[in-house]
């Protein structure tokens, strides 16, 4: 069962007013996004696997490591560039802006070393190749990311006209922590890398040519701790720039649809009234995102609320909200919907939420149902404890006749009927 309103109350729009964000204009918002075959979900995946094997077509040839203890650039020729390749797939799915700097100083990198490739070592050639047209599909990628999300905030600008609003007081708790767990996790893991690489190098450096030092294990363990440490700091910094930023001055106001999509995401609609419209981008819906104003927007009975500011089932078509901010990948937004508390009142409620790169949903059209889906749940499990009531009382009557094929002579049967159970002429 859903409490949220279906549209909005007078009381919940702000003074002045707000936009509707029109189908049009939402189209034209989805238009601006960057092309489907560079998803940074599924891409990533992808790149997992390519990557791995472009690295082993590099590997496949590479003579042995010489004795341990021949010199610095035995040990540490090109491990920058494993970091950064290991690195790669993570990046690309969480900071694109990170991914675009990666794929720029790796792919220098390669196209320096090219000449050192051997001409008959076809595999190293060939994994080098894949490794630079990924490096090339990467960078593309997240420039058309980028690039969306700067044509998709100036649409949503447009649709918002020029009115702007500070966000909302007493936002939830999780809006002033975003990004702090990836942040610390991504720091602890660079650190972690960072000195086990500076405790190899001062090893070895210590050891000297007479007694050598093989600082492979640490090499190894600190490329673990980099390559998910890098991405993880990235994505902290960006959740963090974007909560920040809806506090940097007045934001934007629309009013929009919102639609729970399973039982942890929901998507933005440009409205909760024209039912061609699609869905547009999505979030993750958490109990801890959202926040209790205890602000009343209408009061009185149940009947007369529900049936004035009908609530809807939130799965089935979308409800109205106020979003503040600008919408796009990678935004963080706050959101205003009116609920209702209890059955006499209606009140706010306050979402805090960043958006995500989420393509895929289970979304399909809808139907206003125009009633309190909450009266008509009431009405229906009322109609069929009447429905079990009455059958229930039709089985009992015609299971109590006397000439029922079930009978047996018995007391309360001859009671009943005016003679005995067995033929009493």
């Amino acid at each position: 069962m859903s409490d949220h309103v279906k549209f909005l109350p007078p009381a919940a729009i702000p003074e002045g007013g707000a936009a509707t964000w029109s189908v049009e204009d939402a189209e034209r918002w989805r238009a601006a996004g960057p092309p489907a075959v560079f998803a940074p979900n599924a891409g990533s995946w992808v790149l997992w696997v390519l990557v791995f094997v472009s690295i082993v077509l590099v590997a496949w040839n590479e003579p042995e490591a010489a004795a341990s203890g021949t010199g610095w650039e035995a040990h540490w020729e090109g491990y920058p560039e494993a970091v950064l390749t290991f690195s790669l797939p993570l990046a690309y799915r969480l900071a694109p802006w990170l991914t675009l700097v990666m794929s720029g100083l790796l792919g220098a990198r390669l196209l320096v070393s090219w000449g050192g490739v051997p001409v008959d070592d076809t595999p190293a050639r060939a994994g080098t190749l894949l490794l630079l047209a990924l490096l090339a599909w990467t960078a593309t990628g997240a420039w058309f990311r980028l690039r969306a999300r700067r044509r998709q905030g100036a649409l949503a600008l447009a649709a918002a006209g020029e009115r702007r609003v500070p966000v909302p007081e007493g936002l939830p708790g999780s809006h002033r922590l975003r990004g702090l767990p990836q942040l610390l996790s991504g720091s602890l893991l660079c650190l972690a890398g960072g000195g086990l690489l500076v405790w190899g190098a001062v090893a070895e450096a210590a050891a000297g040519t007479a007694h050598p030092y093989d600082p492979t294990g640490q090499q190894v363990i600190a490329l673990l701790a980099l390559a998910p440490g890098m991405p993880l700091l990235a994505r902290g910094l960006s959740r963090q720039w974007a909560a920040r930023r809806l506090h940097a001055g007045p934001q934007p106001v629309l009013v929009v649809g919102v639609r729970a999509d399973s039982y942890d995401h929901s998507w933005l609609y440009p409205n909760a009234a024209d039912t061609t419209g699609r869905p547009l981008i999505g979030f993750r819906d958490r109990f801890e995102d959202m926040a209790f104003t205890g602000r009343t927007l209408v009061g009185g009975a149940e009947e007369r609320l529900r049936a004035d500011h009908h609530d809807v089932n939130e799965y089935a078509e979308p409800y109205e909200a106020l979003l503040y901010g600008v919408p796009r990948e990678g935004a963080e937004v706050v959101m205003e919907f009116a609920d209702f508390y209890g059955d006499t009142r209606i009140g706010v409620r306050i979402k805090a939420v960043p958006l995500l790169a989420r393509r895929r949903h289970s979304l399909y059209g809808w139907q206003p149902a125009g009633t309190s889906y909450t009266l008509a749940q009431r009405a229906e499990r009322e109609a069929r404890r009447e429905r079990q009531r009455a059958s229930s009382s039709s089985s009992s009557s015609d299971s109590g006749g006397c000439g029922s094929s079930g009978d047996s002579c018995g007391s309360s049967c001859g009671s009943s009927c005016g003679g005995g159970c067995g033929g009493g002429d």
